[in-house]
């Protein structure tokens, strides 16, 4: 008797946590290995949103989006929520509660240039006089003294495909790039093994101008109770181990 009782618990647990297991939708930003493998659906941010998820028995899907088209992704489609930087104060813009998770990976960005060029790259201001070519929406992100720059550099761009970034100061038609240190080396490597590099700069060392604060990404959720199972389970995770045996996956791919 005793032994059926406990049978009967154990079966009603596991049906209470099936019911209140949910399949989640969640955008994210395209075209940023090695954080985001597209083709895949996979990378280092989106295993660390779906593992924190599997803990409380979720499972997600992730629509990958444009920058640009996050926000109207949100608003327009049935999502439970969108990987952005934190900072992003997608409540204010589209008018409706937003819950934000804990932080889920830090993001940083910098200006990168051939170290024999012996830039003086010391703020945002000494990119003035230089051909820079930034990410896509690089003004959006990267605060008002970065927009003023980008607003008086008339050699100033941006792109969305980040892999012509690493082309494009190889080829020497750059001087700088705006780029996420990982991201830049994910490009550059796979270049490099596909002979996509300008062999006259192939063996220049470059330098890492540390001249933006690092970015804390996030999930923004619209329902309380999700935020509050991923925030859950990302603790669990970074406990156990397994976010930094993620971490250590993607860095070198």
């Amino acid at each position: 008797m005793l032994l059926l009782k406990h049978v009967l618990l154990s079966m009603t647990l596991s049906l209470s946590f099936v019911a209140q297991a949910k399949s989640l939708q969640i955008a994210i930003g395209s075209q940023l290995p090695p954080y985001v493998l597209e083709q895949m659906s996979a990378g280092m941010e989106v295993d660390i949103i779906r593992e924190a998820f599997k803990v409380k028995g979720h499972t997600v899907s992730f629509q990958f989006v444009p920058n640009l088209r996050l926000l109207r992704k949100l608003l327009n489609e049935k999502l439970d929520g969108t990987a952005v930087n934190s900072s992003y104060d997608i409540a204010k813009e589209i008018n409706m509660p937003i819950y934000n998770s804990d932080t889920t990976i830090i993001y940083h960005n910098f200006a990168i240039a051939f170290a024999y060029k012996n830039f003086q790259i010391q703020s945002v201001n000494d990119l003035v006089n230089k051909r820079v070519l930034g990410f896509q929406n690089a003004i959006k992100y990267l605060g008002s003294a970065y927009a003023a720059m980008a607003v008086n550099n008339d050699d100033y761009r941006e792109h969305p495909i980040q892999s012509l970034q690493v082309k494009q100061l190889y080829a020497g038609r750059i001087d700088v790039v705006i780029s996420e240190k990982r991201i830049f080396n994910y490009w550059k490597n796979h270049a490099e093994s596909e002979g996509y590099l300008f062999r006259k700069n192939i063996n220049k060392k470059l330098k890492f101008h540390n001249i933006f604060e690092a970015s804390h990404r996030n999930v923004k959720f619209v329902d309380r109770s999700t935020r509050d199972d991923f925030n859950q389970g990302l603790r669990i995770i970074k406990e156990n181990g397994l976010y930094q045996a993620i971490i250590k996956k993607y860095e070198n791919i």
